[in-house]
């Protein structure tokens, strides 16, 4: 080590440097001009010591430790900065100015003036340095056969460092896929035409618990491969890139793939039970996926499996957590699927810290990342495989069966009867294939269609009159209609317009519109037949597609006995 400014100092500076290392838990991999960098051998610590002449000033001192600090990069580990030398005032009150208060790793600030007394100035005690500087009496510099070796020691460390880094960017290819794939869709999701994204992702697969209940469990993959929008995506795939890429280099890329499958499928089944307590719930993104990958990370951090150095590990526990609370807060915000981050996080952490690592080749023993498998696996190519075309084929069957090029094109209607009301009405053939009947309040309601699969949704019943009525009679029974519609709107609805006198198919009819909070649309018609009243209300989608537009009102004039 070159002599600092001032020979007494650096003496100081190299006995102090000598107790470090001969702890035997630090290692060397710097030492010049007066400035040695130290970083612990497996746990998550640095040291810079700076020499300082013993009548340097606080200005000077500072001068020659800001440039250090700035230099500090995030994400790395803990860094302790000490000054070895100068006066303990100017010393300490050079460290309390250079020390920044939004500092990007966890940083410690501390003084040994020129009686060997340590003094912490700012952050967390270092014990390490405590018990070095205790031994400063007892020990002397190193000697320079001492120093090279250990600078050696120091550059080997690295050098493995930077090689398994190097190793662990090195593999991308199927994270570049994901990527692709999910960008493509929610291309495709777009290309239907304005007012049809929403109802494009419900036929491309997004999940549902209700929908899977019913036998399309294509959904659970295919909707992992679905965003709500280009922010969506973004957030998405940047996360996806930014953990991919090692883990898919750490694991091998067909360990990796079932790690993606799993934790997508293991979300997606969390996300679809919640249906349950939420009617008409459904989502879409590949968070789930993603918060396994995360929490993947976290079971290698945890439980190594002897795949990485110890160094690497310790610094990897020393983050690990704070993205995952970072993540688990925002869960909660509205509009976050939080039981699909939870389902996927747990499938990819137990997956890693039990069966998915076994067997694998520690980094850095691989020449090049074929390597990882120390031998062929049938199995695991097999495993691989079928996870693979099971995603893909998701996929396929959700665009198979919702087919959602459709969207774009005029519904076609068709004659339907209405059970065994005696009345029958024209609806799109989509909507005439999905009925279920319920009763409310003693009324039999028939409905057609279900949002969102559907663009709209229609419900019918019948509304017996108590008597045969006469023209005059009917015109007045239907103004106190008018009046009622107005009075009592639906519950936590927004009047659009009130309630008109028209026409529809040559019969009298009211309508009136309202707007949910939701969004949604509601249309009621009571259409006058000879012999009763049809009560028909139609529930339309805020973005249905514009061929959509005025379906209801045809639909409503079509109306008529069987």
């Amino acid at each position: 080590m070159e002599r600092g400014p001032g020979d007494e100092a650096a003496d100081r500076h190299g006995r102090l440097l000598a107790a470090l290392v001969g702890r035997g838990d630090l290692v060397l991999l710097g030492s010049d001009a007066g400035v040695s960098e130290l970083v612990g051998r497996a746990a998550p610590l640095r040291i810079v010591l700076v020499t300082a002449a013993d009548g340097a000033s606080a200005d000077q001192i500072r001068a020659r430790v800001e440039p250090l600090v700035k230099a500090a990069r995030p994400g790395g580990p803990p860094t302790h900065f000490v000054v070895v030398g100068g006066d303990a005032a100017a010393g300490r009150a050079a460290l309390a100015r250079a020390a920044p208060l939004i500092q990007p790793v966890r940083m410690g600030f501390h003084h040994v003036d020129a009686a060997g007394a340590l003094a912490r100035v700012k952050g967390q005690a270092l014990p390490a340095l405590e018990e070095a500087c205790a031994r400063l009496a007892e020990v002397g510099s190193l000697g320079p056969e001492a120093l090279d070796r250990a600078l050696a020691e120091g550059r080997a460390l690295a050098q493995q460092e930077r090689a398994i880094v190097d190793r662990l960017r090195g593999s991308r290819r199927v994270t570049a896929v994901l990527v692709i794939a999910c960008a493509a869709l929610l291309a495709v999701s777009y290309a239907f035409g304005p007012g049809t994204h929403e109802l494009a992702l419900w036929r491309m697969g997004a999940n549902s618990g209700e929908a899977v209940r019913r036998g399309e469990v294509y959904r659970l993959l295919a909707s992992a491969f679905l965003h709500a929008d280009v922010v969506h995506l973004f957030v998405n795939m940047l996360a996806l890139w930014s953990l991919g890429p090692m883990l898919e280099a750490l694991l091998g890329p067909r360990r990796f793939l079932l790690l993606y499958g799993a934790s997508a499928l293991g979300g997606s089944i969390a996300s679809a039970s919640a249906s349950a307590f939420a009617e008409g719930r459904w989502g879409v993104g590949a968070s789930g996926a993603i918060w396994g990958l995360m929490t993947a990370g976290i079971g290698i951090a945890l439980r190594p499996h002897g795949l990485l150095p110890a160094a690497m590990i310790a610094q990897m526990r020393s983050r690990a957590w704070w993205p995952l609370g970072i993540n688990l807060v925002y869960s909660f915000q509205p509009g976050i699927d939080l039981l699909a981050h939870l389902g996927g996080g747990v499938v990819g952490f137990a997956l890693v810290v039990t069966v998915l690592p076994r067997g694998l080749t520690p980094v850095e023993q691989r020449a090049r990342p074929a390597d990882a498998e120390p031998r062929p696996r049938p199995l695991l190519t097999a495993a691989a495989t079928l996870t693979g075309a099971a995603m893909a084929l998701s996929v396929v069957a959700a665009l198979a069966a919702g087919r959602p090029w459709e969207l774009g094109a005029p519904p076609a209607l068709e004659r339907t009867a209405v059970a065994d009301t005696g009345v029958a009405l024209d609806l799109p053939e989509t909507l005439a294939r999905t009925t279920s009947m319920d009763e409310v309040d003693g009324l039999r309601l028939h409905s057609y269609g279900r949002l969102p699969e559907t663009p709209m949704m229609f419900q019918l019943a019948i509304l017996p009159r108590p008597e045969e009525m006469t023209p005059d009679q009917i015109d007045a029974h239907l103004e106190q209609g008018r009046k009622a519609l107005d009075e009592e709107p639906p519950e936590a609805a927004v009047t659009k317009s009130r309630a008109t006198r028209l026409t529809l198919g040559g019969r009298p009819a009211l309508s009136v519109r309202h707007k949910h909070q939701n969004g949604i649309e509601l249309v009621t018609y009571i259409v006058a037949l000879e012999d009763r009243d049809v009560l028909l209300k139609a529930y339309v989608a805020a973005d249905r597609p514009a061929s959509w537009a005025g379906i209801e009102d045809r639909v409503a004039a079509t109306l008529a006995p069987q």
